[in-house]
């Protein structure tokens, strides 16, 4: 299970993975808004007094468009300022056009070059800097890779200033990943839509043209709020600017419970594993009586009294979402509304993969709104082309 994060790879090996995985390279270009397959990376680029970056990308016309830092999940406050640092005499070349010493036909003619930091997504929740406490470069950018699926995301600024003000608030960080009140089924339909929009040519939507004319004709828990959606998948790195990315576009083709048991196995098993321990430790035959705020307070015990963020802040909304996505996409409890009294059905990480789809399948409420979705698709979209004539 990708829980397991491999502390031991070198910087090396991350920067050769990097290098050699196509999807990560396209990824990253991607999310630059450059067209991967005009670009060229370049490795281990020399610049003046002797300062070597990562990477560069530049386009076929050899115009500068990145350059790129790495590091490896394990690193220290003083390798984090040392990467920080060569981000300021990375926007210093730029400035001044700079050229690399062996690349000397490089040229710097676009206002869009960029700064880049990038790491592993274990990077967070292995470290104890908090990476919205230092001051960064106005033009750079920091991305992260997926330890298991190559999926690249920005940590954006909003990001980093929730994690920076976190700090004041007593706050501890044990997963980066933010799913904002909605059923993960939710999210699987939104890619389905998304998908859709893009197989039948119709790509120019904004997100509130996508949700009135498509998504709230599909009925779910929560319907007027689709854009809870929008903003966990962007969150996971799985949308941009309301498009798939090319290698999310994996879950456009397995089953809602697949989907969901890959989204804890990659993403929100912190979240989910730290909840169900807090109500096995209290249950009796698998029962157990504890509302939010009980539950909260527990989890705050042991953190020692700190709140974890996205689990605990923001007074008990975060639990209550936790708990809801817990019974209805997982099934792995199950409690009336408004009742502390919760049954538990299983626990998610006592299982393996093949299991607990099967768990899921069996007692998930996903499938009460995702049966049928290619065909109310295929309606909605007839009315709307009917709409138009």
């Amino acid at each position: 299970m990708s829980s397991n994060y491999d502390m031991s790879l070198s910087e090396k090996d991350f920067q050769n993975r990097i290098y050699n995985e196509t999807e990560i390279r396209d990824n990253i270009c991607e999310i630059l808004n450059i067209d991967s397959s005009q670009c060229r990376f370049y490795r281990e680029v020399e610049f003046i007094n002797g300062i070597t970056s990562d990477f560069i990308i530049c386009d076929n016309n050899y115009e500068m468009k990145a350059i790129i830092e790495c590091k490896r999940a394990d690193i220290g406050v003083t390798e984090y300022v040392r990467g920080v640092g060569q981000l300021f005499q990375y926007e210093y070349f730029q400035e001044e056009k700079i050229q690399p010493k062996k690349i000397t036909q490089i040229k710097y003619t676009s206002v869009n070059n960029e700064n880049i930091l990038i790491i592993p997504s274990g990077f967070i929740k292995n470290t104890s800097l908090n990476i919205g406490r230092f001051k960064y470069p106005k033009n750079s950018r920091i991305l992260e890779v997926h330890d298991s699926n190559n999926v690249v995301r920005e940590i954006t600024k909003n990001e980093l200033k929730r994690i920076s003000e976190s700090e004041n608030k007593n706050i501890i960080t044990i997963c980066q990943y933010y799913v904002r009140d909605n059923r993960l089924f939710e999210c699987f339909i939104l890619i389905k839509v998304l998908y859709f929009l893009e197989c039948v040519g119709l790509k120019n939507f904004n997100r509130k043209e996508i949700e009135n004319e498509f998504l709230r004709k599909i009925m779910v828990i929560n319907n007027r709020n689709w854009r809870n959606a929008f903003i966990t998948l962007s969150s996971l790195g799985i949308i941009d600017n309301n498009k798939i990315k090319k290698q999310a576009l994996i879950y456009t083709n397995v089953s809602i419970e697949i989907f969901i048991n890959s989204i804890y196995e990659e993403y929100i098993f912190f979240f989910i594993d730290e909840i169900m321990e807090i109500l096995v430790e209290n249950s009796y035959k698998m029962i157990v009586n504890l509302n939010n705020a009980q539950i909260s307070c527990l989890l705050r015990k042991k953190y020692n009294n700190k709140d974890i963020l996205y689990l605990t802040d923001s007074s008990e909304r975060y639990i209550s979402s936790w708990l809801n996505i817990m019974r209805d996409d997982f099934g792995c409890i199950d409690f009336e509304a408004k009742s502390s009294l919760r049954e538990i059905k299983y626990i998610p990480k006592e299982l393996n993969s093949s299991i607990r789809v099967q768990k899921i399948k069996k007692y998930s409420k996903a499938k009460n709104y995702t049966d049928s979705l290619g065909k109310k698709l295929k309606n909605i979209l007839k009315e709307y082309e009917g709409n138009l004539l």
